[in-house]
């Protein structure tokens, strides 16, 4: 405010009057701008990047309630300058991005870098770049490892993200095809089981070992490979992380991110073929289906049939993934997904290649064609799978926000199967038959209110939340029979499948139902823009009941009931804004599987408990995503036989095994390059001698080193302009395949692999070629030492896709 002067003067000249104070004005704005300028300034430079990482041209960015603002260039960039020191709110906006506020303090005489990312508005949703080197490997924000929307450099737990243009680059199908891509994982075999930091990540005892949208509820059986058709990304959270999901491994859990309905309309045709008659279509539309554009759909088909290097292991696959979402309004959405999967198969699952037994005990791994299978052609493997999704999302305010999700699933498998017995002698097996039917289910419901609010000089943002699960099954026919002995290279399958007349060793007829209540809350403070704290708690009941259906059950019925505290901590530093170091504190507890009291239960709940310090950087502008953890992992109450006299079939809890390690990993681009790089550590031992294995024997399928390595070079200029070259290497160190036999060990290996492609307007052309050397490994074992999983030869394959956008 400006108060004019009033002249003592009997007769005042009105025009004299308004000279004065047309004179008084600019001399005091004079002097007021004279007094800004001189005032101590500093400056202010930036980026502002989507969340594919791609810079955002013209977008707004403003000093809140002052006249300084600017817009970025064609890279993103911008830059003020003169800043008067003094703390301010910065707010960036652009069309179809949800616009973002930062608070800032400039401080005199200093440079200021501040780099921002902005994520899609529900209008237009979240839509990865498609065409030319545009596509990028790293993805900065995950909102699964704390169900906020915040950076990975801010969440104090090891994340890593495969990004859709990875999967794309391998032409990858299937979870197992992609578990290289992570740092320290690995798939075991040729189903459903995968080694994460040196434990076994397998669905019957994990339940929530694959997610589906920060959602428990694995549409795919542990016997399968899951399929990637509809898969945006995929995440790999990294130790116990039971504060927000219950049970799981204690290695890490996967979850993936689907693709979802869009705004802008999109179809895409992809054909690919490959060895031993490889064959795979899909067809992915997206688009508007209605006028106004609040109706959303996405379809998605495929089909692929293979056969293998090995044996009987044809395979046939039918995936239909239909998704709707409508927009009420940009604060208002509902979002329903629908996946269906039928697969068709000769075998099951691979139950892996034959290993010979020295005279001296040691082992012979090569001995044996790659071939040969256990199995027999008269095996079968039929599973149904079908899960529905129903998500709504409500902004009541920008600090408050509404998430309700309920999931469904069902699985059945019709499938029989022949097993090794005993030891190999004269190159002879002998061998047992199963035959399982089972329908399982999985019905889980989550409700959370995400609210952003402040106390004083700190930041938060809650989480709070209920969780009811109900899961199981309600058929589980298996019959455990014996079956005829066959020689290894002249096999004789007239007798299989065993006459109906063959009493069974073992047989189950029963019905499984869990029911899970969980609630939780979460805090992540910020204490100013360098520290930032994470707390959690959560508390679990389970009460679990399994009947025998019929009097073939000869097992006394399992009941269950188990409740505890899950707490998480973990603290995170930015001493840059692109560098931060955190330590955490998890925790998780699985229920058993067995509580049978005729094996000594009821048991208590296996545990584990998480150490972890870490770095986080991003570099190269913020192409680069770096990261270095350092863990321990400690696991209790693992179960092991423990008869006696009186009870051959007593079982007891033991002190568990303990896990630590070390892993690096590296993702983006820089300029025309596309780059994966990992290294792990880890070693993972028993505390105490039992059945199970003795005191300091590794575990197995636990490698103490695994290093990957992926390479993409993009032609941008010239002739070739659209062009890829890519190239890779996995190593691999030694592993033991049984704890209780650690001279079983499976050898190192070391596999290279490389891709070429070409893009010219709507069409890709993509030939990869995988294990160029042709390289013999194993990659772990199921429980015995008489085979072991198979690596795949020297094999190809050729894609074409066609894109209309």
């Amino acid at each position: 405010m400006i108060a004019y002067l009033q002249l003592p003067i009997r007769y005042q000249n009105p025009l004299k009057h308004m000279k004065i104070k047309v004179f008084l004005f600019i001399f005091l704005l004079f002097s007021t701008c004279k007094l800004y300028a001189q005032l101590p300034a500093g400056s202010l430079h930036g980026n502002i990047i989507s969340f594919e990482n791609e810079p955002i041209p013209g977008a707004n960015v403003v000093f809140q309630n002052t006249k300084l603002k600017t817009i970025t260039d064609a890279n993103g960039n911008f830059s003020f300058k003169n800043i008067p020191a003094g703390t301010y709110v910065l707010i960036v906006s652009n069309v179809g991005y949800t616009a973002t506020r930062q608070n800032l303090v400039i401080e005199s005489g200093k440079k200021l870098k501040l780099n921002l990312q902005l994520s899609k508005s529900k209008q237009e949703l979240n839509e990865v770049a498609v065409s030319g080197i545009k596509n990028r490997y790293k993805i900065s924000n995950s909102n699964t490892s704390t169900r906020m929307d915040i950076p990975l450099l801010t969440t104090p737990q090891s994340v890593q993200i495969v990004s859709n243009q990875v999967i794309k680059d391998r032409q990858a199908f299937t979870l197992n095809e992609i578990s290289n891509s992570f740092t320290g994982m690995k798939a075991n075999n040729g189903n459903g089981s995968f080694s994460i930091r040196g434990f076994t990540a397998y669905s019957p005892t994990d339940a929530s070992f694959l997610l589906y949208n920060g959602i428990r509820g694995n549409l795919f059986l542990w016997s399968q490979q899951p399929l990637l058709y509809n898969i945006e990304s995929v995440e790999l959270l990294r130790g116990p992380s039971g504060a927000l999901f219950s049970e799981g491994s204690p290695g890490g859990v996967v979850n993936f991110v689907t693709k979802k309905p869009q705004v802008k309309e999109r179809y895409e045709f992809d054909v690919a073929i490959g060895s031993w008659d490889f064959k795979r279509l899909s067809a992915d539309l997206t688009g508007p289906f209605s006028k106004n554009k609040k109706l959303l759909y996405r379809a998605i088909i495929g089909y692929d049939k293979s056969k293998s290097f090995r044996d009987y292991q044809d395979k046939e696959n039918i995936f239909i993934a239909p998704s709707l979402t409508y927009l009420f309004s940009a604060r208002t959405d509902l979002n329903l997904e629908i996946n269906y999967a039928h697969q068709k198969t000769n075998q099951q699952y691979d139950n892996g290649t034959y290993i010979r037994t020295n005279p001296d005990g040691t082992f012979d791994f090569n001995y044996y064609p790659d071939n040969l299978t256990i199995q027999s052609p008269t095996d079968y493997g039929k599973t149904d799978n079908i899960s529905a999704t129903l998500t709504f999302n409500h902004q009541f305010s920008d600090k408050l926000k509404l998430t309700a999700i309920h999931r469904a699933v069902n699985s059945k498998l019709d499938y029989t199967d022949h097993i090794p017995v005993g030891k190999i002698r004269n190159d002879s097996i002998s061998r047992s038959y199963q035959d399982w039917e089972t329908s399982r289910f999985s019905l889980q419901t989550t409700a959370y209110l995400a609210y952003q609010t402040n106390t004083g000089l700190l930041n938060h943002h809650i989480i709070t939340g209920v969780d009811y699960n109900r899961y199981g099954w309600t058929k589980n026919d298996y019959q455990y029979k014996p079956a005829t002995r066959i020689s290894i290279f002249n096999p004789d399958y007239s007798l299989d499948p065993p006459a109906g007349s063959v009493k069974a060793q073992e047989s189950d007829d029963n019905k499984r139902i869990t029911n899970l209540i969980g609630v939780y809350v979460q805090d992540q403070v910020s204490i100013g823009e360098k520290i930032k704290a994470l707390l959690s708690m959560r508390y679990d009941s389970y009460h679990a009941k399994e009947t025998p259906l019929s009097a073939r059950d000869n097992k006394q019925g399992d009941e269950l009931q188990a409740s505890g505290l899950i707490p998480r901590i973990g603290l995170v530093y930015l001493p840059a804004t692109n560098i931060s170091v955190y330590a955490s504190f998890l925790k998780s507890f699985n229920p058993q599987t067995s509580n049978n009291v005729l094996s000594g239960g009821p048991f208590p709940t296996r545990r584990a408990t998480q150490y972890e310090i870490g770095y986080k950087g991003d570099f190269f502008n913020n192409a680069i995503a770096t990261s270095v953890a350092l863990y321990q992992i400690n696991y209790a109450n693992i179960l092991a036989s423990a008869p006696t006299e009186e009870n051959s079939h007593r079982q007891e809890a033991l002190k568990g095994t303990r896990s630590n390690g070390i892993e690096f990993s590296a993702t983006g681009t820089i300029q025309n390059f596309n780059i994966i790089a990992g290294y792990a550590y880890n070693n993972h031992v028993i505390l105490s001698t039992s059945t199970f294995g003795k005191k300091g024997d590794r575990f197995s399928n636990a490698p103490k080193h695994i290093a990957n390595l992926w390479l993409k070079y993009n032609v941008a200029k010239g002739a070739v302009k659209g062009t890829g070259i890519a190239a890779g290497v996995r190593y691999v160190s030694d592993q033991v395949g049984q704890i209780t036999n650690q001279n079983f060990i499976f050898p190192s290996y070391t596999v290279f692999d490389a891709a070429l492609n070409y893009r010219r307007g709507k069409y890709n052309i993509q030939l990869n070629a995988y294990n160029l050397t042709d390289k013999r490994y194993f990659t772990g074992s199921r429980s015995s030492t008489v085979t072991g999983g198979l690596g795949d030869p020297l094999n190809y394959r050729l894609g074409i896709s066609y894109l209309i956008q």
